[in-house]
């Protein structure tokens, strides 16, 4: 067996744990629901939950090493002059040392994340205006219109107005209706990939296993 066999056993075994330990533990009904069943859903979940937190501290891990290797490269940028890189050395030390001087207090992040948030939703405006544009111009058939269309009645309807009022209800039924189902649409498409790459690599299938 060479290293992608082992690799791909070892990926097998560990996901087949965790699977049968969070379908069987913690679960008495299924052994009968006795009280030697009690016991016996415990030691089943003990090795899910062991993996789980393995997996949760790898991903601390790998978060805390990310954030590392972005200063250390922001650092040599610094040292080659870079003003924006310095910007954001000192904006990480400063929010550092408030959350830790302030003993938790994160209403500077909030401070900070609401301003932001706005602007991108700003953007996200003349984003559309201007996709709108295009469309009509490079494309002005009834699928164009039915774009240009949907994105005016969301826009105006979500201004506080009571003149637009009907358009807020046609809003609101745009985005109960349509948005809803494209958006259960895509976790939809999301979770069967998810699945699908779980298949994959619990089988050994995946490319990574294959080299």
């Amino acid at each position: 067996m060479g290293r992608a066999g082992i690799s791909a056993f070892v990926a097998f075994a560990v996901g087949l744990t965790t699977l049968l330990s969070l379908l069987l533990g913690d679960n008495p009904a299924l052994f009968g629901g006795g009280p030697g069943s009690e016991e016996l859903a415990r030691r089943l979940a003990l090795p899910g939950d062991v993996l789980l937190r393995l997996v949760v501290i790898v991903l601390a891990l790998s978060i805390v090493i990310g954030i590392t290797n972005l200063l250390y490269v922001h650092v040599g940028r610094v040292a080659r002059g870079k003003l924006y890189s310095a910007v954001l050395l000192a904006s990480f030390a400063f929010t550092i040392y408030w959350y830790v001087s302030r003993r938790g207090d994160s209403s500077l992040l909030e401070a900070v994340q609401v301003p932001i948030e706005s602007t991108l939703a700003s953007l996200l405006f003349f984003s559309l205006i201007y996709g709108g544009a295009r469309v009509m111009r490079r494309r002005a058939d009834i699928w164009g219109l039915l774009f240009v269309a949907v994105v005016i009645v969301v826009l105006l309807g979500s201004l506080p107005l009571a003149e637009l009022a009907p358009l807020k209800a046609w809003s609101d039924w745009l985005m109960a209706v349509p948005v809803s189902a494209g958006a259960r649409a895509l976790l939809l498409g999301i979770a069967l990939g998810t699945v699908v790459a779980g298949v994959r690599a619990l089988l050994g299938q995946d490319r990574s296993y294959r080299g």
